[in-house]
Order: structure tokens, then sequence, then C-alpha cells
């Protein structure tokens, strides 16, 4: 269920995703423009980023919430913490905060699933590797609760 589907039209460049909770949209209005194009996209930070023609303007389409890290990982095994804490999402890399989330409303986020949770199920590939310790918390661990679990996973 980690899966989600991007697309675009044409001629009139409104991109569209689709995930578990149905179609979002974010259309690109160029009425005086007979043919507009989503010409590029590219995700960043938990964001679709789309450029347009002939304007060369570039939209964002966000659906839900989220955070990444969007650098490669280093070679070798890497301890990774990923946190919602009330209004935040947090991501830790090898005990160092790597990401945060703007603050968001959690009233508005409805988590309860009826599908199996999918660890290293990604919005472009899958997780080539091998994890190992993998912990689930039923509540959410402080930055210093996150460095210590890293300090004792060497």
């Amino acid at each position: 269920m980690n899966g989600k589907l991007y697309g675009g039209t044409l001629p009139l460049a409104q991109v569209y995703r689709r995930d578990d909770a149905g179609w979002c949209s974010r259309p690109v209005d160029y009425s005086d423009v007979v043919f507009r194009r989503a010409w590029s996209m590219a995700v960043y930070r938990g964001r679709l980023f789309g450029g347009t023609l002939p304007s060369g303007h570039v939209h964002a389409l966000e659906a839900g919430v989220a955070t990444s890290h969007d650098f490669e990982l280093a070679p070798g095994w890497r301890h990774v913490a990923a946190v919602r804490a009330g209004s935040c999402l947090r991501l830790f890399l090898d005990g160092k905060r790597a990401a945060a989330s703007a603050p968001f409303d959690p009233a508005r986020f409805d988590l309860t699933a009826n599908a199996p949770l999918k660890i290293g199920f990604g919005e472009h590939d899958y997780f080539h590797g091998r994890l190992r310790d993998l912990r689930l918390y039923g509540r959410a661990l402080s930055d210093r609760e996150v460095s210590r679990l890293f300090r004792e996973s060497k």
C-alpha cells in the first residue's frame, strides 16, 4: 500500500496522484495557451514538483504528510529511525535528525489500515539490502532515545 501513481494530462498539464486515499490533483491553468504540458517531474521532500511548458513555471503537489532524506546513503550499515511525535514527523540517520515535516493537524490523518505494513517499499523503488534489529514502538521516541539506540547498535 506504500505505492503511488503519478500521471499528467495533455493538453491541460493537470497532474494527478493516486494513493490509498484516492485521486488527488493539482491542475495548472493556462487558459490562454492552447497546448500545455507537465514536462518534467521529480519528487523532493515528499512533494511532487512539475515543470510546465510553455511557461517554465514549476508547481508542487503534496498529498498527506511526509518527510524524507533526499540523499544517497553511504555504504555499510545505517541506523534509520522514523518517529511521529504529535504534529510532526522526524527522520533520523545514524542517531542524528536528518529531516522533519512541517507541523500538521494529526486529527486530519486516519492511520487505521486493514492492510499489512510493508517496510522497504518506496515510492519509486524497493529497498535492496538487509534489515537488522527492526523495532516498532507504541510511542514516540525522543531525539535523545534515538541517539542512544544508535550508539548501542554499534
